[in-house]
């Protein structure tokens, strides 16, 4: 079960292009952080339990049209660096249901208990912190 902590924002001028929140979580007895940094162009995410990051996979929005012509969004994955695994990509696409993917996403994942109930916390707190 997750035990949240009160999100802290780290920012400096309000001129300052880059907004930083980040908060620390444990789940399952384990320590986990996560960071959002909020560029002009787009969002790094950062979800650890090894306080370092982890593979960096780039998430952006596709639009497609099925065939009855109705628009559909879905997530698309690509593992920059790092495993580049099955699991990785739905880790990435798990963790990101609950963001808003008006920009694309930089996502840094490391995390020691992938397990289902721990990537739905994660995902439940993300949009917390953007």
């Amino acid at each position: 079960m997750a035990a949240p902590m009160k999100p802290q924002i780290l920012c400096g001028p309000e001129n300052f292009p880059v907004l930083t929140k980040q908060c620390a979580v444990e789940i399952n007895t384990t320590r986990t952080e996560l960071i959002v940094q909020t560029f002009q162009d787009r969002i790094f995410i950062i979800v650890t339990q090894f306080s370092k990051i982890g593979t960096l996979v780039s998430v952006t929005n596709d639009r497609l049209t099925d065939t009855s012509g109705a628009a559909l969004s879905m997530a698309s994955t690509n593992v920059l660096m790092g495993a580049d695994e099955p699991i990785t990509h739905v880790i990435a696409r798990n963790l990101v249901t609950e963001v808003p993917l008006t920009k694309p996403i930089l996502l840094s994942v490391a995390l020691k208990d992938s397990s289902p109930k721990t990537v739905k916390t994660l995902a439940k707190i993300l949009p917390s912190l953007l």
